[in-house]
């Protein structure tokens, strides 16, 4: 019996963390027929995609500020860090993410564009300037998880040890800190249960790919938050709610396969539950940062139409990028950032150059060891965890333009 056991684990490793929630959703917030709010919350999303179907526009942008609230022993989140977890998001929004080649091919005719992109706020509620990142120290252990008069969360008050967010009128809070064996939550639309914790919380050590982030193992590659804003746009766990494994459960989403439950680690081929093949690839399900790969077009509808009802101080955003007057103003201002614990240098600035450049990196001795194209993301990250310390050389061009800098690893 021993050995069976055994086989059966090997064979259906993806089902190990079974009972494991790494999302807190279902433990905030009841989304199912028995909630009335829920419910109106459904009926809402239905008369918009019956009445108005949301069609293909101008890419939508929302004004982010992440808020970091650390104990004195947790190391801060950077710029670099935080501009490169907001071009993983987008790149998972626009339907580029990294793990976009490994869907299964019988779901790449769902992938849509979302066509939402996030950028860091520039201008305070003051109508002061800002970087879009405040930082708050705290004393307060698991501060994501600490609660005060009537259930508030504490990473949400100043009064508190966290930081109280900014308008949710104007911008997306995210939160950063330490949230015990979670990796995230949301506010649901309509559903926060105080108009102070709207918005998003990442536990400060799955944050982004560097850093602690990066570190993280399987969930070290800034997937996490875009499965929480997700759920800020109302989106529910692929395969409803809950951990019971039970087909009667849905997402309510009509172009996702039903399954029976959550999918973890990271599995492959085809796998059937509930009369159909699951969708583990999805980014709503608790597969971990190497599968994560993609929205659906009816995920992406339901989004659209959750901005149309509950965030319409976004749905005519402009930009909020700006673009650099040419390529020598551009690399001059670059900020290269470097991250011991990973071994990654992530170059990055805060405004965009159009158009695709090429980075490669060379070895002392002149020898290619990496290689990659830069397209309108504002970060670069470059690994180089499997070469040796020493001096390397990095260089940048587009066309006949090109510069060329030193770096170290350590």
């Amino acid at each position: 019996m021993r050995l069976l056991h055994l086989y059966i684990l090997l064979l259906f490793p993806w089902w190990i963390h079974a009972q494991s929630a790494w999302c807190d959703l279902d433990r905030l917030v009841v989304l199912n027929q028995d909630n009335p709010a829920y419910r109106s919350f459904l009926q809402k999303i239905d008369s918009t995609l019956a009445h108005h179907p949301v069609q293909s526009r101008s890419v939508i942008y929302i004004p982010v500020v992440i808020h970091v609230v650390a104990t004195a022993d947790q190391q801060p989140i950077s710029r670099a860090q935080a501009l490169q977890q907001l071009d993983v998001v987008n790149l998972d929004f626009a339907g580029q993410g990294e793990n976009i080649y490994k869907l299964l091919p019988d779901f790449e005719p769902l992938v849509k564009d979302a066509e939402i992109r996030f950028c860091l706020a520039t201008i305070d509620p003051d109508g002061g300037p800002t970087t879009g990142i405040t930082f708050t120290q705290t004393t307060v252990p698991n501060i994501a998880l600490e609660t005060g008069q009537e259930g508030r969360v504490a990473i949400h008050y100043d009064q508190l040890g966290g930081k109280t967010g900014w308008d949710p009128e104007r911008y997306l809070n995210i939160w950063v800190g330490e949230y015990g064996d979670l990796l995230g939550s949301a506010s649901f639309p309509g559903m926060a249960p105080f108009p102070e914790e709207e918005g998003v919380v990442v536990d400060i050590y799955h944050f982004g790919s560097i850093g602690d982030g990066g570190a993280s193992g399987f969930y070290g590659r800034g997937h996490t938050l875009t499965h929480e804003i997700g759920h800020f746009l109302g989106l529910k766990h692929i395969w409803g709610q809950g951990l019971e494994y039970t087909c009667d459960d849905s997402d309510d989403v009509e172009d996702t396969p039903n399954a029976s439950g959550p999918y973890y680690n990271c599995p492959t081929g085809v796998q059937w539950s509930c009369d159909a093949s699951n969708m583990y690839q999805n980014f709503m399900d608790f597969t971990d940062d190497r599968c994560l790969a993609a929205f659906t077009s009816d995920q992406v509808q339901h989004m659209q139409a959750v901005l149309e009802i509950f965030y319409t101080q976004w749905t005519s955003s402009a930009s909020c990028l700006t673009y650099a007057d040419s390529f020598d103003t551009w690399y001059s201002e670059l900020t290269w950032a470097y991250d011991a614990g990973s071994r990654r240098w992530v170059i990055y600035h805060d405004v965009v150059w159009t158009g695709d450049r090429r980075v490669e990196v060379f070895s002392a001795d002149g020898r290619l060891v990496s290689e990659g194209q830069w397209h309108e993301e504002l970060s670069y990250m470059i690994d180089l965890s499997r070469v040796g310390a020493g001096v390397y050389f990095v260089k940048i061009s587009q066309g006949e333009a090109h510069e060329v800098r030193k770096i170290a690893v350590y």
